[in-house]
């Protein structure tokens, strides 16, 4: 497994419900969440689907490379998720 660092910005309804979904993807495609850590609600630099304020969640996660394609997918399929970033983080940043 590979770890990830995630920053996902997400609308700002419904926020606990959309961080328990936001989990279970990663979840279900075999992910193993190792922090989460949020920011909330945060002033956009530009609208986002006619929202100007997004709640910003970032979190560490351990996840299979297979998988990370199938995660993105199931993002971009949620309209609540306004933006998702998924950066590698490389072992000698991890110890």
């Amino acid at each position: 497994m590979i770890t990830y660092e995630l920053t996902v910005i997400l609308r700002n309804k419904e926020v606990e419900s959309l961080i328990d979904r936001v989990k279970d993807i990663l979840k279900k495609h075999g992910a193993g969440i190792l922090s989460d850590n949020s920011l909330g609600v945060k002033k956009l630099a530009y609208e986002i689907d006619r929202e100007s304020e997004g709640y910003y969640l970032f979190m560490n996660a351990q996840i299979p490379p297979d998988s990370v394609k199938k995660i993105i997918s199931e993002f971009r399929l949620n309209n609540n998720i306004l933006r998702h970033l998924f950066v590698k983080i490389k072992k000698a940043a991890i110890a």
